[in-house]
């Protein structure tokens, strides 16, 4: 049986996010002292931020680093090849 009710949840809905389509937080208890309004604002900023991390992660970067990466492992065996043939 539920004797009481409170409102401790922020909704989120159309974010804006090719990600998210909708958010929910679920507020610490206390929180609502600093206000409503910057409490959404957080929200906002949370769903916005994950946003931004994931786009940049999408860019391109990472077949740069896999490429370097490639190419010192495959410089570094050479030169283990080497030393061994030599020695």
């Amino acid at each position: 049986m539920i004797k009481g009710c409170h409102k401790r949840i922020i909704f989120l809905k159309n974010t804006g996010s090719e990600l998210f389509e909708e958010a929910y937080f679920i507020i610490k208890p206390g929180a609502l002292k600093k206000g409503t309004g910057d409490v959404v604002e957080e929200a906002t900023r949370i769903v916005n931020g994950l946003t931004e991390k994931q786009t940049r992660s999408k860019k391109g970067s990472a077949p740069l680093g896999r490429l370097i990466s490639y190419l010192l492992g495959l410089a570094t065996g050479a030169l283990v090849a080497l030393l061994v043939l030599f020695i």
